[in-house]
C-alpha cells in the first residue's frame, strides 16, 4: 500500500513538513507520480516510526543519518553508547532528586525548629573550605577540590563552621565557609580518590548535637548591624536552652544554608553538645 505525505504524517502524529524534512535529509526515499506527488511505501511507515523512537531516545539527526548505511553491529554499538549515556543521566538525576528531597526535608526541619530545639546525632561529613570571613582561599589544589565537591557530588551542602575555641574564649568566631558531603556518600559519589590524603579536606565526626534554625530577613543580610543582631539573638536562645538543660559545647558549630531565596534566608544550626560537669 502507498501513502501520500499527509497520510504518513497523520499516522505518525507529526506535521507534513516533518515528513518532507525526513525525505530531504535522506531518511525516506519516496517515489513520485506523473503529477510529481510524493508516495511512500508501507516500509516507510516502519522506518519513519523507528526514526521517531530514536529521536525520543536522544539520537541526533546526524547520528540517525550515519545509521542508514551502517552494518547492524555498528548500529548496535551506537545504541549501546546511547544507553550508557541515558544510564549516566538517570544516575545523575537520581542523585539530584535525592538532594532536592533532602533539602525539602531540611526546609521542613527549619520550619519545625523556629521556636524549638532538637537533639540528635549529626551525620559525619567531609568538607572543603573556600573562604574565611571575606577572604577567598585560592590555592590551586584547594580550588580543584572545591570544584570536585561542587560538581561531583549532587548532594553537596553549603556550610559555615565556627571554631569551638573562639566561642569558649568569648572571641568573635570567624566563619569558615565551604562545601560538605556526608561521609557515607563519599563512596557513592566515587570521591575516594579526591578526599584521600587531601590536606584541604576536613572531617566533622558524627556526635550528639543540638539543632536549631535561624531565619534572617533578606534586607538584614545586607545590613551588617542588623545581621549581627539577628544572629546574636538566635545564638542567645541556643545558649539559654543549653544552660537550662545542662549542656555544654563539645565541638565546632556548623550552619547549613537551607534556603537562599525569598524574603528570608534560612539556616540549620548544629551545635555539638555534651552534658556539663
Amino acid at each position: 500500500m502507498r501513502y501520500m505525505t499527509g497520510d504518513l504524517a497523520k499516522l505518525l502524529g507529526v506535521t507534513a513538513n516533518t515528513i518532507r524534512r525526513y525525505s530531504k535529509e535522506g531518511f525516506l526515499t519516496p517515489s513520485r507520480d506523473i503529477s510529481n506527488y510524493r508516495w511512500y511505501e508501507s516500509y516507510d511507515i516502519d522506518k519513519a516510526a523507528m526514526i521517531r523512537l530514536y529521536i525520543k531516545c536522544g539520537f541526533t539527526h546526524e547520528e540517525i543519518k550515519s545509521m542508514l548505511h551502517s552494518h547492524s553491529e555498528n548500529i548496535m554499538e551506537m545504541c549501546s553508547k546511547k544507553l550508557e549515556n541515558i544510564d549516566s543521566q538517570i544516575e545523575r538525576y537520581t542523585r539530584l532528586r535525592h538532594w532536592l528531597k533532602d533539602n525539602i526535608q531540611l526546609m521542613k526541619t527549619v520550619n519545625e525548629l523556629k521556636d524549638s530545639f532538637l537533639v540528635r546525632k549529626c551525620p559525619a561529613i567531609k568538607f572543603v573550605i573556600f573562604s574565611i570571613e571575606d577572604e577567598i582561599l585560592n590555592e590551586k589544589k584547594r580550588l580543584e577540590t572545591i570544584n570536585h565537591f561542587m560538581y561531583t557530588a549532587p548532594e553537596v551542602q553549603l556550610i559555615s563552621i565556627y571554631d569551638k575555641k573562639d566561642i569558649e574564649n568569648n572571641k568573635r568566631p570567624s566563619a569558615r565557609t565551604g562545601w560538605a558531603v556526608k561521609e557515607s556518600d563519599i563512596e557513592i559519589f566515587n570521591m575516594q580518590n579526591i578526599v584521600k590524603d587531601n590536606i584541604y579536606v576536613e572531617y566533622q565526626p558524627s556526635v550528639e548535637c543540638l539543632y536549631h534554625s535561624a531565619e534572617i530577613p533578606l534586607k538584614d543580610m545586607y545590613d551588617e548591624k542588623r545581621h549581627i543582631e539577628a544572629v546574636n539573638n538566635c545564638y542567645d536562645k541556643i545558649w539559654q536552652h543549653m544552660k537550662e538543660n545542662g549542656y555544654k559545647i563539645n565541638g565546632n558549630i556548623y550552619e547549613t544554608l537551607v534556603n537562599a531565596f525569598g524574603e528570608s534566608i534560612s539556616f540549620l544550626i548544629c551545635v555539638p553538645i555534651e552534658k556539663g560537669l
